[in-house]
């Protein structure tokens, strides 16, 4: 037995060196040695070979066969696996690698094809969302902190359409986040702190949110960012509001990229520095095309702050935010076509964004309608529709907006 166990770890060693060196097919056959013996963990990693293609042709279903080999002999890893696979399912698997494109899954396959030699497991999992729930939850009961959550997950929002069971949830999140779980983490600082599906505790919130963060969870990073930068829940403090946006900026948390751009532009809680905060939103634009970071590229391309003033660079920019609906972009694009800054002057075209804008309930775009009508840029002068923009202006101004009201009230008459 000895002699057995020594010439198993000699071979997961071998494996392992195997797979390390890129030897990729060696180290697959050597697991394969090792499942035979029913070793567990050889069973599963050699299912995640057949699932990511390592050493052997990609095959989804011949993974789920290795795989469940190894749930049923108490592989935790394994069982929350074949959770997920069945209970999301996988469908008609066609990203084999290309030369086995050829046995992709068809209506008519020929019958005279190996394809039945190479994919022994057939080419399909079926969502079986009954057999899914059975191994996370076997899973879960052995403590696993991954399945406890995903379980958890289904609990807060009905299993299958079912009813959710609240309490049954916080339990798993509790026992997963026990286990420095910090996605556990997250979720419970999200109900805590938006008070829906519990009753609102900011305290525990913040706890949680600050316990995720400090296990490096990004998103925990991003969260508790800003509600230190706006006071939420926590005194404020912008300081270490920029040094949890730094830490998931490292982890390209995109929405924490453009946070620390906006809070680099304004000079909170670090000295104002536009050309920094044009490369981060260069960064969240690559990220992840934040029309608020194209928007306030553009405008610091149309001042010339932190970057060379550039009128035609600043409406690319506003253009890309305005066509993704976002009104203040559209607004200022309107006004480049208006002015004639960095584009060619044109009244109808200012128009167009302009009512875009004032659609959305853009109260300036609706008096700049307003104005346009009644010095007649889009044709005659036309005071019963420059009322009519000034009504609608009216019908949407908040007390910052009463003094521009007044302005175009006393033109339009």
């Amino acid at each position: 037995m000895f002699q057995k166990l020594r010439g198993t770890d000699k071979l997961l060693s071998d494996a392992d060196a195997a797979f390390e060196e890129g030897r990729l097919t060696e180290g697959a056959r050597l697991l394969k040695i090792l499942a035979g013996r029913r070793h567990t963990d050889a069973l599963f990693r050699l299912g995640q070979c057949y699932a990511q293609g390592r050493g052997v042709v990609r095959n989804m279903p011949e993974a789920v066969s290795w795989i469940r080999r190894a749930a049923e002999l108490g592989h935790t890893d394994a069982q929350h696996f074949l959770g997920q696979i069945y209970s999301q399912g996988m469908g008609k698997v066609r990203d084999y690698s290309d030369p086995m494109r050829l046995y992709a899954a068809t209506d008519e396959a020929d019958p005279h094809s190996n394809r039945s030699l190479l994919f022994p497991a057939g080419v399909n999992i079926e969502r079986n969302e009954a057999e899914g729930f059975l191994w996370l939850e076997r899973a879960a009961k052995a403590g696993h902190a991954f399945a406890q959550l995903d379980l958890a997950q289904r609990f807060l929002y009905g299993w299958s359409g079912g009813e959710p069971d609240i309490p049954h949830a916080l339990e798993l999140l509790k026992a997963s986040a026990v286990q420095n779980c910090s996605k556990a983490h997250v979720v419970l600082s999200r109900m805590f702190l938006e008070g829906k599906l519990v009753e609102r505790d900011p305290k525990a919130g913040v706890e949680h949110l600050r316990t995720a963060a400090e296990l490096g969870n990004p998103d925990a990073a991003g969260e508790l960012g800003v509600l230190l930068a706006s006071g939420t829940d926590v005194p404020a403090d912008p300081v270490e509001a920029i040094q949890w946006f730094e830490k998931a900026v490292a982890r390209n948390h995109a929405p924490s990229v453009l946070n620390l751009a906006n809070m680099r532009l304004r000079g909170q809680g670090v000295p104002q520095d536009p050309a920094k905060a044009a490369s981060l939103y260069r960064t969240a634009i690559k990220l992840a095309r934040y029309p608020q970071a194209q928007w306030r590229l553009g405008s610091l391309y149309e001042t010339g702050q932190g970057v060379e003033q550039d009128g035609f660079e600043a409406s690319e920019w506003y253009r890309q935010a305005a066509e993704q609906g976002y009104v203040p972009a559209q607004f200022s694009l309107a006004l480049l076509y208006s002015r004639g800054g960095g584009v060619v002057r044109n009244d109808q075209k200012a128009a167009d964004w302009f009512e875009k804008a004032a659609n959305a309930g853009h109260v300036q775009s609706c008096l700049n309608l307003s104005l346009m009508a009644l010095r007649g840029r889009l044709g005659a002068p036309d005071r019963d529709r420059a009322r009519q923009w000034l009504e609608r202006a009216r019908a949407h101004a908040g007390p910052g907006d009463q003094e521009h009201i007044r302005h175009v009230e006393s033109q339009v008459g």
